[in-house]
């Protein structure tokens, strides 16, 4: 769901004052867009509506953070981020993840991802999107995934671009590595 960025401005600004239906607004606009990044990142619905659940909280309480109005929708991604980021942090020190902890991959993300290739192939990528170490996945999500171009990612992030396109290019060659020529159908774009 690609918006103008200036649209946020004005809500962006009333929201500062206190709005709570600009807020509203603004939150309502951009959650197709962090649920489709949270949900792909973490492989869970629920998960994912927490974390955006979160995003929104610490949005709200730090709107005076945003540098520039036209880039609310980079703003608010960022903070999606450091929360994804923190979250599978935490999962990984809970669980020590190996094969048969991935083979339990969320029927939420299977289905997510049913649109990208065909249904028998979803699982497949679900896990080894799952292998991937989460910087790599992160980068990975938001260029292929997202879309987004490597300067947008680096603001989000605050990770230089070449850094980025070595981060997408490994996560590829993982993915290739686990998927062979699916890695190649799905996904066209290269760094």
């Amino acid at each position: 769901m690609a918006t103008d960025a200036g649209d946020d401005a004005p809500l962006l600004q009333r929201a500062r004052g206190g709005d709570a239906a600009a807020f509203a607004a603004l939150a309502e606009r951009h959650a197709p867009r962090l649920l489709r990044f949270l949900q792909t990142m973490t492989g869970d619905g629920h998960t994912a509506e927490d974390l955006r659940q979160e995003t929104l909280q610490r949005a709200l309480t730090r709107l005076d953070q945003v540098r520039d109005d036209r880039r609310f929708a980079s703003w608010l991604l960022a903070i999606a981020c450091n929360a994804c980021r923190n979250h599978l942090r935490r999962e990984l020190q809970r669980h020590h993840l190996g094969d048969d902890a991935l083979a339990k991959v969320a029927a939420s993300r299977r289905s997510a991802l049913s649109s990208l290739v065909r249904r028998e192939d979803a699982l497949r990528l679900a896990l080894a999107l799952d292998r991937l170490p989460i910087l790599l996945r992160e980068a990975f999500v938001l260029f292929v995934v997202e879309g987004l171009p490597y300067a947008e990612i680096a603001a989000i992030t605050e990770v230089a671009e070449g850094t980025l396109q070595v981060r997408v290019h490994r996560a590829k060659a993982l993915l290739r590595q686990q998927l062979g020529d699916l890695v190649d159908t799905v996904w066209t774009r290269s760094p």
